[in-house]
């Protein structure tokens, strides 16, 4: 039996080579096929249900105060949150712009504001909610 001391610098010496192996079984695996059948559907469904009538998510957040999950959201998601957003430009601009596009076209042909604000949230308000739930394929 490995020791804990033994199975902590396995996994330490791991470190400068797992990173490769990972990417190399990634760009072999097939994940779309299966991960996309019906069969897939079926277990994730099952499985969701289970979690849910088991109130697995509400236990879990009971389990850690809300101090310690700022505290470690604001250390992991602070030190990555602008690399990860500047990344990920190109590809919420490509589908962000036309869903954008097509709202603003909608928007224009809302009526003109008033006074009375009511007036203006059914008129306006609600058209512009409207018109992007439409345009991002909600509604």
């Amino acid at each position: 039996m490995k020791t804990k001391d033994e199975a902590r610098a396995n996994l330490e010496q791991s470190l400068a080579y797992v990173g490769d192996r990972y990417t190399n079984a990634v760009k072999r695996a097939d994940w779309a096929s299966k991960a996309g059948s019906d069969n897939a559907e079926r277990n994730y469904a099952e499985s969701i249900a289970k979690a849910v009538a088991a109130k697995s998510r509400q236990n879990a957040v009971k389990k850690v105060s809300n101090s310690a999950w700022q505290e470690a959201a604001a250390t992991k998601g602070g030190a990555v949150i602008s690399q990860r957003m500047r990344e990920s430009l190109d590809k919420q601009s490509a589908r962000w712009a036309p869903i954008y596009d097509a709202v603003v076209s909608e928007v224009q042909r809302l009526p003109a504001r008033t006074v009375d604000f009511r007036t203006n949230i059914t008129n306006r308000v609600v058209g512009t909610v409207a018109a992007w739930k439409k345009a991002s394929g909600k509604m």
